[in-house]
């Protein structure tokens, strides 16, 4: 027995310890498998801290977690976090994981996810990041996935889900959510067990909140039909607060855009007290103590056909009979609350929608409140039939309803309304459409906890009046509406006319607001503050039609408006903002800004201007349009853009930076900035009296004649800097003239003058230069060297070339002290890049009587490759120098060369290796052949490299709009099939044309075009 007990506790030893071992051998083969299928299968950008493996967690299956999970898209979605999570986890099979190999996976569980849905207004979702399977942008293994799903269990835990559809007006919030689901996934058809709960749902559709933060909990098996894409449920178990339903039906799936629905659901009980439960109001204050009296009842069914031509049937029904409720610690009952709701479409034809609110009455205080409302035929005649009539004492409210701690509420409502007949706007005879009555609210009191600064003597009256029994002859009238909000008032006027058609509007407001007070309407992130003053007095008329349209010149506007000693200070602005003053004057062409100052980290600036397009920018997201005159007395950029120019000493060819990526040129601006600043420091340089203009217009900001004091000369640019193509890779157009500039602070101050003019670090003086270029700068945007093209013409005035490795190479090899240190002075020469080259056209360089004319090639990467074609007396050669050109001269004649050697040998040079570590070899002229008929051939291969180069651009390009233009034709093809009509795609695939044009007449002029002249100080060949 004892041994047996022994055996059996070194056995339980051995497995433990095998528990434990397991995890940690295979944890580096398991993370690199867990990498390569993350890369495999998606384009979104996937973090994680640590991959954890585990036989404890889900035993006998070994379990994989990511810890502290991020996903973040691409593209429009570069910024936004699609997934973040405490931990994913994923179990499997031991020995398929061992074997890295067909890893059936049968759970997954996550911890704690944060996930952001979104589509935007084109229809593009953030999650749609899997790689297509034809997917060959990357040389990433595309081959199939060593994860297999045999999934048996998932569950979700703590999640926050957040869904918003731009393009449909839909979004949801999800807070608090527990959900897991159980079955045999491998199978076609098999039953899934699912149980949810939620802390708080919230759904909106049309700007109209069905749901606010309603707690849900739902348990359903749902029976799965893979092979019919079918699926169907059964339950008794849904609860919504305190509403239970029960629900049955089917939804099948007939393609993409096609369902089939047959849902019914309703209420097991009539209980008035779960119909109350909805309004979150009342919910959320000591509602199970809360007393009802009556009836309550909620049925519907959805069936038939969803599709984007074709809606279900439907038939919802709400009815109300005899209600009552009443906090059993406060005075009074709401009672006789009656209500009788149908929504109803018979067959899914939109014009045979109909809603009906035949009856509602409530009383409070024994004062009732009756409504009524019928609206049918909405896309055709529009009948309505709707009454509103009653008063309300807010004040009372408070004996009725249970308010948060802190909460006033005051004032009188009354309303006496009605509308009833064809509102189509088309009806311009004289009709049966009658309409009239007010709304009047007085002394309108509000304040809270969270909104401490009181809405206060609100009072306004709307009245409505209708002539000609036309719907679109009616008039809504504010003559005088006054609020405050805190200590600030607001006083309006609002008349509209024509509501069916045009939609006039004619009004005006007046008054001031604390900036302080924003907070109570917006939520701000942690640290974020903001401060001042806003007045204003204008007035504003037009037409809702030109709104539509885009005729903005249509919308007369006026007045003035004044912001003062503003404040913002954020996460990203800690310091602050401060705008002590800006004034604006409105007119119906533009508004002016004809003071604006403020200060930004220890910066002061002032600014004047114009501002066009105001409306369609604030209302469409047009471009804003304008000119601004902008001066600044000095600014860090180092502080500014969070990047310090003492952290790398100098030589560093990087800056560090806490930029998240490239600053992104909004589309919705056409702005002209004129510029001046006293002083600018960037990195380790001062730019004094900057003087220039920025267009910012189509994505683009162009640079025009910014011109500088710096490194002790001038400098002057023009260029463009563009992220219209690329939203990651910005593309540049540069160009700049420099004069007097000190060569060794310019090579230190820009890392794109270290890559193409690498001898700089070893040459002292002054420089003039002309230099054009394009490329792509990379995320943290520095220049991405491998994009660059360009070409320029430096002159050193004046200056000494030392410690130059390849040329004290050259100094020893010939024993010639005269070049190891070389004073130069009126040295010209051209340059022109590609492809990661830089070409240096001959020049020639004379040292006392030694005459060399240099030419050649060097990489971005510091290789070089150069000819120097040499005349040297023989006189500065030192012993192992002439021994060198007799040892030539031999080599010469051993080859049946005859050589006579007088007292200036002429020698051809060629250097190769690296800046850092050259190689020489010397011949002499009569053996080598012309040093010069070399570098034309070298030239003339840079050339055939670069005119290939961008016959490949071509070829891209052409690959690129064709693929867009197919798919948007089979886009276009299907809506015409279909007998649809979306003079948006119409307009997206003309601009498709249009572009593919515009980019390959570019790639052509840019081949085709011929050479300009050489300026007055190239070298001359």
């Amino acid at each position: 027995m004892k041994k047996f007990l022994k055996i059996t506790g070194i056995t339980l030893l051995v497995l433990l310890a095998l528990a434990f071992l397991i995890p940690i051998i295979f944890k580096k083969q398991i993370t690199e498998l867990v990498k390569k299928e993350i890369n495999k299968s998606l384009t979104a950008k996937v973090d994680f801290t640590d991959v954890s493996i585990s036989l404890f967690r889900h035993f006998p299956k070994v379990s994989i977690g990511l810890n502290d999970l991020t996903v973040v898209g691409t593209g429009v979605f570069s910024k936004d976090t699609l997934i973040s999570a405490k931990s994913l986890d994923v179990s499997a099979n031991l020995i398929s994981v061992i074997k890295a190999k067909d890893i059936k996976v049968s759970g997954i569980y996550i911890e704690s996810p944060r996930i952001h849905a979104l589509v935007t207004k084109e229809g593009q979702a953030n999650w749609d990041i899997a790689k297509a399977s034809g997917d060959t942008s990357s040389s990433t293994d595309t081959s199939a996935s060593e994860f297999k799903l045999t999934l048996k269990k998932y569950r979700i835990s703590n999640g926050y889900i957040y869904y918003n559809d731009e393009s449909g007006g839909m979004s949801a919030e999800i807070a608090g959510l527990n959900h897991e689901g159980s079955g045999d996934f491998t199978a076609d058809v098999f039953t899934l067990a699912t149980q949810t709960e939620a802390d708080a749902v919230s759904f909106t559709y049309g700007g109209v909140p069905y749901l606010s933060a309603v707690r849900t909990m739902i348990d359903a098996d749902l029976g799965i039909d893979n092979s019919k894409q079918t699926y169907t449920f059964d339950t008794e178990d849904i609860a919504l607060n305190n509403l239970k339903l029960t629900a049955a039906g089917s939804f099948g799936i007939s393609n993409d855009s096609t369902y089939q629905m047959d849902i019914r659901f309703k209420t097991p009980s009539n209980d008035f007290k779960d119909i109350l439960s909805m309004i979150p109001a009342i919910y959320k204050n000591d509602f199970d103590k809360i007393k009802t009296t009556g009836k309550a009842a909620l049925e519907g069914f959805v069936k038939g056909t969803y599709s984007p031509q074709q809606l279900p049937a439907y038939d919802v029904k709400l009815n109300v009979e005899k209600a009552s409720f009443q906090y059993p610690d406060l005075p009074k009952q709401v009672k006789n609350i009656n209500l009788a709701l149908q929504a109803s479409n018979s067959d899914g034809a939109p014009d045979n929608t109909v809603i009906n609110l035949s009856s509602g009455h409530l009383e409070m205080d024994n004062e009732p409140f009756d409504f009524r409302f019928l609206f049918r035929n909405p896309v055709t005649t529009q009948y309505i039939d709707a009454v509103a009539k009653g008063k309300l004492d807010l004040a009372q409210v408070t004996q009725f309803i249970k308010l948060e701690n802190g909460t006033r509420l005051g004032g009188l409502v009354a309303a006496d309304i009605f509308a009833k007949g064809n509102m189509q706007a088309l009806q311009t005879q004289s009709g049966n459409f009658a309409a009239g009555g007010f709304l009047q609210i007085q002394h309108l009191l509000y304040s809270s906890p969270s909104f401490p600064q009181p809405i206060q003597n609100g009072n306004m009256r709307i009245q409505i009046a209708n002539q000609g029994g036309v719907a679109d002859n009616t008039n809504v009238d504010i003559a005088a509406g006054h609020i405050e909000i805190g200590k600030d008032p607001i006083d309006f006027t609002l008349k509209l006319s024509q509501p069916m058609s045009v939609v006039n509007f004619d009004g005006t407001a007046k008054g001031s607001f604390t900036l302080d007070n924003v907070k109570q309407f917006v939520s701000f992130e942690p640290g974020t503050d903001l401060t001042g003053q806003l007045q204003a007095d204008v007035r504003f008329a037009g037409t809702k039609a030109a709104i539509d349209k885009g005729a903005y010149d249509q919308i007369k506007t006026s007045g003035t408006a004044s912001l003062r000693q503003v404040k913002y200070t954020a996460k990203d602005y800690p310091g602050g903002i401060s705008i002590p003053l800006v004034q604006a004057g409105f007119t119906p062409a533009n508004a002016s800004i004809s003071q604006f100052n403020g200060s930004y980290l220890g910066s002061s600036f002032s600014g004047s201007g114009s501002i066009d397009n105001l409306v369609g920018y604030a209302l469409k997201d047009e471009p804003l349009k304008g000119v601004l005159n902008v001066a600044v007395d000095k600014m860090n950029l180092n502080d500014w853009m969070g990047t310090s120019g003492t952290e790398a000493a100098a030589g560093s060819t990087t800056t560090t930076s806490t930029s998240s990526g490239p600053f992104l040129v909004p589309a919705n601006l056409n702005l002209q900035l004129n510029a001046s600043a006293g002083q600018v420091t960037y990195d380790k340089v001062n730019y004094n009296n900057i003087k220039g203009t920025l267009v910012l217009n189509d994505e683009t900001v162009k640079l025009q004649n910014i011109s500088a004091a710096a490194l002790d000369g001038t400098i002057i640019f023009n260029g463009t800097y563009s992220t219209k193509q690329s939203k990651a890779d910005p593309d540049i157009a540069l160009s700049y003239e420099v004069k007097d500039v000190d060569i060794q602070k310019t090579f230190f101050a820009f890392n794109t003058v270290q890559k193409l003019m690498p001898i700089g670090q070893f040459l002292a003086g002054k420089l003039n230069s002309q230099l054009s270029m394009t490329g792509h700068l990379n995320g943290d945007m520095m220049p991405d060297f491998s994009s660059l093209s360009g070409k320029g013409n430096l002159l050193l005035l004046e200056g000494a070339l030392r410690k130059f490795a390849p040329i004290e190479k050259l100094a020893n090899t010939l024993q010639i002290d005269e070049l190891k240190s070389i004073t130069l002075r009126d040295i010209k020469n051209s340059i022109e890049f590609a492809n990661g080259k830089v070409l240096v056209k001959p020049f020639t360089v004379k040292v006392k009587d030694i005459e060399m004319q240099i030419g050649g090639m060097h990489g971005l990467d510091q290789s070089i490759d150069y000819v120097i074609a040499m005349k040297v007396p023989r006189k500065y050669l030192g012993e192992q120098g002439n021994n060198l050109i007799n040892g030539l001269a031999t080599q010469a004649a051993n080859k049946g060369i005859n050589v006579k050697l007088s007292d200036v040998v002429d020698l051809n040079v060629k250097m190769g290796g690296s800046i850092s570590n050259p190689s020489i070899k010397t011949d002499l002229k009569e053996v080598a052949g012309d040093a010069v008929a070399d570098l034309k051939q070298q030239a003339q291969d840079f050339a055939q490299q670069k005119i290939d180069s961008a016959k490949q651009t071509v070829r891209d390009t052409l690959t690129a709009v064709k693929n867009q233009v197919v798919n948007e034709l089979k886009d276009e093809l299907k809506d015409k099939l279909l007998g649809q009509k979306d003079t948006a795609k119409s307009n997206s695939l003309n601009e498709t044309k249009k572009e593919a044009e515009k980019k390959l007449k570019n790639t052509f002029e840019g081949l085709l075009k011929k050479p300009k002249k050489a300026a007055a100080d190239s070298v001359k060949q």
